[in-house]
């Protein structure tokens, strides 16, 4: 009787055990489904103003499930079992990454912007996603740092009135997590503003620049300190760099200042 070689049996093996279940959304589908989820997150972010209520959101939200043939329940399954299944999870949001890198090259090269410029950090345009850090991080109480911190020089692309928009997203996160976002000025001033509240769901903290002066650098950093055995994540960070609009003044109100010399 002929027998199955063994290499082969193990390769049999590991696809069944890597393949997502038939309730689950598979890696390839599911990343495809989160650019659009990302994207259609940065577009409620910049137009705000638009979608200013919780009802518009949910109808943007359902137009992108109903884009890709899934539910809302189907989505939230699926996100369960990859949170509970950390290297597809990881895998998943690899080919997410490269989906919206693609998107960032062709929507350059269409616009006609693309000037060399380092990737997530010095972008034409009037909305980008400058952080150039990592997207996703695990936290476990033993990691080595609670802290996630930027830094980011003035560039051409720069200008005043600039809004910068940091945001992360908290799943299966017990405690609360701290944002903070700062700005030095040529003339010797800084300007600050902190978040703090639970990290579970998306949070965001928004620094609007002084229109009447020179900023030289925007910096901060993103702190959570999981709980003893708790595993959780921070992801979709993002820091996004938009144009100025008209009602600065109002959305600048809450910022601290502290004079330098």
């Amino acid at each position: 009787m002929c027998r199955i070689p063994v290499i082969l049996l193990f390769i049999v093996m590991f696809m069944s055990c890597s393949r997502t279940p038939d309730y689950v959304i598979s890696e390839d589908k599911m990343a495809r489904l989160m650019a659009d989820i990302y994207i259609g997150d940065a577009v409620v972010e910049t137009e705000h103003r638009t979608f200013g209520n919780d009802s518009l959101r949910k109808v943007l939200q359902q137009s992108i499930y109903a884009k890709h043939g899934v539910t809302r329940e189907l989505v939230d399954t699926s996100l369960y079992w990859y949170g509970h299944n950390i290297q597809a999870y990881m895998e998943m949001c690899d080919k997410t990454e490269e989906i919206l890198q693609k998107r960032i090259e062709e929507a350059e090269r269409a616009g006609g912007k693309s000037d060399g410029a380092p990737r997530h950090m010095s972008l034409d345009g009037d909305s980008v996603d400058i952080w150039s850090g990592i997207k996703m991080r695990r936290n476990t109480a033993n990691i080595p740092s609670d802290f996630i911190s930027f830094n980011v020089s003035s560039d051409k692309n720069w200008d005043r009135g600039d809004r910068y928009t940091l945001s992360v997203k908290g799943v299966n996160t017990h405690n609360l997590v701290t944002l903070n976002m700062a700005v030095d000025y040529n003339d010797g001033t800084t300007e600050y503003r902190w978040y703090n509240g639970p990290a579970d769901g998306m949070n965001r903290l928004l620094l609007v620049l002084d229109s009447a002066k020179v900023a030289s650098t925007v910096y901060g950093a993103i702190h959570y300190a999981a709980s003893p055995k708790e595993i959780s994540y921070l992801d979709s960070i993002s820091l996004v760099r938009t144009r100025g609009r008209n009602d600065n003044v109002r959305a600048r109100e809450g910022q601290n200042v502290v004079k330098n010399r």
